[in-house]
């Protein structure tokens, strides 16, 4: 594994210098902003966001992203145009290193004022993009990439990707993350000045023709409590945990809206324990979609493992999506997520990895309305600090500077 660090970073660094050696094409694309993401933009809450945000200041975007051949490149955001690059077939430094010379790549054909990188993955590329017309660089450290799950017990994957950050991040015009304590992090192991926070909180949507609910879709009875996690199934999100938990509620319905390579485990875990009865699953709702479907929730419900600092200090963006919802939320005790529940007493907080603590608090949420009640009430003072409009701004504002004449 240490060898194939060491080749992955060595080839990165031989690539970057071969494609900036590279005669241009006669061909451009010109756009005010090249944004780059790797993932699918359109399932991206956060990038959704961020590009919405954008084009209201009436700038041209192109999008690059990762996604299957043939698929729909629209995006329903004005002045944004997508464009898709193949999923890279290889996986662990292999797949990283692919992604990078196919957005290296393609940046050879764009000129652009901003090049903005949604990940790190993608900031090699776009810091070589930016160098090269003299352009602003963005930095969006939605995670922190240095401590993720997948490095955890694996140290040389770890100087890996903090070699790479350290190379980059300090060339960046602008960097943007999601907590003040991954900002805190930032700017003091990587000895950088300023960091801009931009929470998750969902931006606003229009009210749905029809009536959402998730007791009809499921077919459940009215007196059924409903439990909800939101997003993919990945290890160290707590899965287990939460289903294990329900052993211990009765009353309610646990429903997993989302998707990933976890599933599968998943509902072989279920069948296991019994707990079909208990337990659904429900593809993912499109993220201009979703708060109408969460608002028919009773509890939300996110379950963090304390396996790294990048879960120690997140805020995801369940969080706020069940909060603007109206819905309470019950936790795993990490500083970040617990601040803003106990601050605003909209909910719980229990020992990350306690199966049977949270199954007790959630017994508990489920059988006393009148405490429901009370935290969904609260939620409504959330929304007087963490809202869309402040949010907004704080993102906006450091654009505005980079791009004055």
């Amino acid at each position: 594994m240490r060898l194939n660090v060491w080749i992955w970073l060595k080839l990165g660094y031989f690539f970057e210098l071969n494609a900036t050696a590279q005669d241009m094409p006669s061909t451009m694309y010109s756009a005010d902003i090249t944004f780059a993401l790797t993932g699918d933009p359109k399932k991206n809450s956060r990038a959704l966001r961020q590009l919405g945000l954008l084009s209201d200041l009436g700038l041209h975007i192109l999008v690059f992203g990762l996604g299957h051949p043939g698929r729909r490149n629209d995006l329903s955001i004005q002045n944004t145009k997508l464009q898709y690059l193949p999923i890279p077939g290889a996986k662990g430094p292999r797949f990283f290193f692919c992604a990078h010379r196919q957005f290296s790549s393609a940046l050879r054909n764009v000129i652009s004022k901003v090049y903005h990188a949604s990940d790190l993955y993608t900031l090699p590329a776009m810091h070589q993009a930016a160098r090269r017309h003299q352009a602003h660089l963005v930095f969006d450290s939605r995670e922190l990439y240095t401590h993720l799950p997948a490095t955890v017990g694996r140290p040389w994957v770890r100087a890996a990707w903090s070699l790479l950050q350290h190379r980059y991040i300090r060339q960046a015009d602008c960097v943007y993350t999601v907590s003040e304590r991954i900002a805190q992090h930032l700017k003091k192991h990587f000895h950088i000045h300023s960091v801009h926070v931009m929470h998750n909180v969902p931006g606003p949507q229009t009210a749905p023709a029809t009536t959402v609910s998730l007791h009809a879709d499921l077919n459940l009875p009215p007196e059924t409590r409903i439990i909800l996690h939101q997003g993919n199934l990945q290890k160290h999100r707590g899965i287990p945990m939460m289903v294990e938990s329900m052993r211990w509620v009765d009353g309610a319905v646990l429903i997993f809206m989302g998707t990933g390579p976890y599933r599968s485990r998943v509902k072989s875990l279920v069948n296991r324990l019994d707990l079909d009865s208990k337990i659904r699953f429900m593809d993912p709702v499109p993220p201009d979609q979703l708060l109408p479907v969460t608002a028919s929730a009773d509890i939300g419900l996110t379950f963090l493992e304390d396996c790294c600092l990048n879960h120690r200090y997140a805020l995801p963006n369940k969080l706020f999506e069940y909060l603007a919802a109206g819905v309470p939320v019950i936790a795993s005790d990490l500083p970040e997520i617990a601040q803003i529940i106990k601050r605003f007493h909209v909910g719980c907080v229990v020992a990350p990895g306690d199966a049977k603590a949270l199954g007790n608090a959630l017994h508990h949420a489920v059988h006393h309305e009148e405490l429901r009640q009370t935290w969904a009430s609260n939620t409504s003072r959330v929304q007087e600090f963490f809202n869309f409009t402040l949010e907004s701004e704080h993102f906006l504002a450091p654009y505005r500077r980079l791009l004055s004449p």
